[in-house]
């Protein structure tokens, strides 16, 4: 919905998301899909090694072109990810170092209990959809904001319970009030 805002207002979009097409993203997707396991760490270097490949393949170049550049996912989820695995956050941010800081990430904020009922009505869950893990999860996602902020991310957190208007209106305010 937000890159349909941005096209709306004449500019061109590169709409991406996280894991990749890339061939490190294959093997990403492969074990979120629980058809391959990986150490935690494994994991965490899997996620950052995509992201810097797909900077360099997708992102950076549609920057170039001066195109704005909507991502599903990026540094937060694999801190709260991983780091809702046991994964040292401070670890992989150090890995993530050298990768471009975005001019805004929105995390929209979810209730624990509507998340897990949201996740319900897909035909398939993946290994980070298990609802042993949502509370942990949202706990670790409000440790990497804090996290991330202190490092110079400029994150916006915007309540993703109501409806998917309002949300996607709330999270182009967002960008809007962007200096």
């Amino acid at each position: 919905m937000l890159a349909e805002a941005l096209e709306d207002r004449g500019l061109t979009v590169c709409l991406t998301a996280e894991p990749s097409d890339g061939p490190l993203g294959a093997v990403a997707r492969a074990h979120v899909r629980g058809e391959i396991s990986l150490d935690p760490h494994a994991t965490a270097l899997t996620f950052v090694a995509d992201r810097a490949d797909h900077l360099a393949r997708e992102v950076r170049p549609a920057l170039a072109r001066g195109e704005w550049v909507v991502r599903d996912r990026y540094v937060l989820s694999t801190l709260a990810y991983q780091g809702a695995e046991g994964v040292d956050k401070l670890w992989v941010l150090a890995a993530s170092a050298p990768l471009d800081v975005p001019d805004l990430t929105v995390y929209l904020d979810v209730p624990v209990a509507q998340r897990s009922e949201r996740m319900s009505g897909r035909p398939s869950a993946d290994r980070y959809e298990a609802a042993g893990l949502q509370a942990r999860l949202h706990r670790s996602y409000q440790e990497s904001i804090t996290l991330l902020r202190t490092h110079g991310y400029h994150i916006a957190v915007v309540d993703g319970a109501g409806e998917p208007s309002l949300v996607a209106a709330s999270v182009t305010a967002e960008l809007d009030a962007l200096p």
